[in-house]
């Protein structure tokens, strides 16, 4: 992290996510206010993470137009250099003060870059609202320019974008229909019986913009089918209609029999699906049956708000391939019925007109073909996870396939290096939507084509077994000609060329990609959790207060109490009795300073410097101090009290009322 402040304090919250999310990282600071510096430096902090995040804090208040142009060009140079995402947060600027024109500039500059993420401080606003976000004491002390609360929020949009990057995201969104979609029972209220008010407008136009980005809509409901469609239809007051929903199951089976049935239908595994419904019974009965979809029970109230904060479906980069998805399954549901029609698989091939393209990676592809390595696993040889700063520093080929249905866009990648006289082959994956066609013997044959241009006599294609990408070893180990050395199967490049599908006399079963990461199983009683009550600034800092509870010393002075709570906030080790020394705890400048900052919060008092600065700095010193401070606060008080007339302490008692 490199930040246009001191930004050490944002380190709190974040240690509360990870801790929340199970996320085994740490936040690692570029010095105090050197930027440029930090994203320009080959060898700084940011040059050598290779496996998280990198986060750009900055106040654009500070600077120049002509500045945030500069900071533009700095973080795509850090961005093609570090191999992880970069977001850049504009912080806000002082009450009555505006950095709005600069922070569009600086997003507008950034747009394009999938490798880059920018929240304005508009967008900060409108997710985590703090409205008293600026302390002008914290600023003038030591350049610590917000609030803790405020702090709170930042590191909160800091570990929601970090998760979004670091963690699978669903394809797929079922929703029930009866008090979910609209309000009522249609088999007992009638089509036009039921009730779309305002809020489940909403909810729909949250659907309907999740589409938007890509993902499925799908109703799985316990209902009459043609009631349920007559609703979709006809209902004026309805938002989602028939042509949003990509599929649908509305019978009287389980809902767990359903959702199957949807992901058979879509060729997607059950990982993908996000269920929402209304009755805690039905999610408890997806969950027991079917554990890797996210089953998530809407609340009576602020449905679309919930959805707001359900991580999970936050998106990093929406892709044109991700917009093009909801109509791409419809072109699938016609070849599936030629495929049904066709009388073998070979004749159904013939009559495909398929065309597979290999190609080099363009810009435009990044973000496509970074989202294919962290989701593709069934054809995927080495499911090596790739962002999109790293793989602008690989040689890589993309695949495009169409056909005579229509195209099925970029669905390919192969990162590739020459190693003597060899093609080395460290990336080849295929998306499941062409698995079964022939796709992976044409672009094999195409590589063969490379190799030979090139006067390369092998072809050598890593492979590292998962419990997943066994179509991948089916392919490799039925290859003519191959041969395995170590983690690679290597054939010759005359035999990669003369690659050839052979297709079954039966179509074989479509492939379900999987989109789940092992070991890290869709956790759905903790986005609840946070979606129903880590919503806000406020609620962040209660969650974290709770956890230092717990470290108060044994005292029956509020105050001493209090000063303990803090420092276990602060500092790496909590106290554990009143005579511990806030130094000898690793308390430090800047921690001295935040704890200077609440004590003003808490008690209303500004210690002096020579309180501070002391080595009698233990709980019980410093809480006596701030009562000494309290005290003399009252005592002036009362003497300019003893000072006003019986009317104007009238006038005052009034103006209180």
């Amino acid at each position: 992290m490199a930040a246009s402040f001191t930004a050490d304090p944002v380190d709190e919250s974040l240690r509360h996510w990870w801790d929340e999310l199970g996320v085994p990282a740490r936040t690692a600071f570029a010095p105090y206010n050197q930027v440029f510096q930090a994203l320009l430096d080959g060898d700084g902090p940011l040059a050598a993470n290779r496996h998280g995040v990198n986060v750009v804090l900055v106040r654009l208040d500070r600077w120049r137009d002509a500045e945030a142009d500069d900071l533009a060009a700095a973080v795509r140079h850090s961005a093609g250099r570090a191999p992880v995402p970069h977001l850049v947060v504009c912080c806000p600027p002082p009450p009555g003060t505006s950095a709005a024109a600069a922070e569009t500039r600086l997003a507008a500059a950034l747009s394009a870059d999938p490798r880059v993420r920018v929240v304005t401080s508009a967008d900060l606003a409108a997710l985590y609202p703090v409205a008293d976000y600026f302390d002008a004491y914290g600023e003038r002390s030591a350049d610590v320019p917000y609030t803790r609360a405020m702090f709170a929020a930042l590191g909160t949009v800091v570990a929601r974008a970090a998760h979004a990057w670091l963690t699978p995201r669903p394809k797929v969104i079922a929703v029930d229909a009866d008090n979910t979609l609209w309000d009522g029972v249609v088999g007992e209220d009638g089509t036009f019986g039921v009730r779309v008010p305002a809020a489940r407008r909403a909810f729909q136009e949250l659907l309907l913009a999740q589409r938007a980005a890509g993902r499925l809509i799908a109703i799985c409901s316990k209902n009459t089918e043609a009631d349920v469609l007559a609703v979709l239809a006809d209902h004026p007051d309805m938002v989602l209609r028939p042509e949003h929903v990509t599929a649908h199951r509305i019978d009287w089976r389980p809902k767990s029999a359903n959702l199957a049935a949807l992901a058979a239908e879509l060729d997607l595994g059950l990982d993908a699906f996000v269920f929402l419904d209304d009755n805690p019974v039905e999610v408890a009965e997806v969950r027991a049956a079917h554990p890797e979809v996210l089953a998530l029970t809407l609340p009576l109230d602020g449905v679309a708000d919930y959805l707001r904060h359900c991580w999970p479906l936050d998106h990093t980069a929406v892709t044109d391939d991700d917009r093009e998805r909801a109509e791409r399954y419809a072109v699938e549901a016609r070849r599936r019925a030629a495929r049904t029609a066709a009388p073998s698989m070979a004749s159904f091939l013939d009559g495909l007109g398929l065309v597979v393209d290999v190609r080099p990676m363009a810009p435009a592809d990044l973000a496509r073909t970074a989202q294919l390595t962290q989701r593709t696993n069934q054809f995927n040889l080495t499911t090596v996870r790739r962002t999109a700063a790293e793989l602008s520093t690989v040689d890589v080929l993309v695949v495009d396939v169409a056909d005579r249905f229509g195209s099925y866009g970029q669905v390919g990648v192969v990162v590739h290096e020459v190693w003597g006289d060899r093609l080395a082959v460290e990336t080849f994956l295929l998306s499941c939507r062409v698995l079964g066609r022939g796709v992976e013997h044409r672009v094999l044959a195409m590589l063969g084509a490379h190799a030979a241009n090139w006067g390369l006599t092998e072809i050598a294609l890593a492979y590292a077994p998962t419990d997943r990408n066994r179509p991948a070893y089916d392919f490799l180990t039925g290859l003519p000609g191959v041969r395995r050395e170590g983690d690679a199967f290597v054939l010759s490049t005359v035999d990669a060329l003369g690659a050839r599908y052979e297709p079954p006399a039966a179509a074989p079963p479509a492939a379900v990609e999987s989109t789940a990461v092992p070991g890290r199983p869709a956790d759905a009683e903790r986005v609840h959790r946070i979606a129903s009550g880590l919503t806000s600034a406020a609620a962040v800092l209660a969650a974290i207060d709770s956890r230092h509870a717990a470290a108060t010393v044994e005292t029956d002075d509020p105050t001493e109490a209090r000063v303990a709570a803090i420092w276990a906030e602060l500092l790496d080790f909590p106290p554990t009795s009143v005579h511990d020394n806030f130094h000898e705890l690793g308390g430090h400048s800047l921690a001295l300073v935040r704890f200077a900052v609440r004590v003003r919060d808490d008690f209303g008092v500004e210690l002096p410097v020579d309180a501070l600065f002391t080595d009698a700095f233990t709980v019980a010193d410093i809480a006596r101090t701030i009562k000494r401070h309290e005290s003399a606060g009252l005592d002036d008080l009362l003497a300019e009290l003893e000072q006003l007339s019986d009317d104007e302490v009238r006038a005052l008692l009034d103006a209180d009322r």
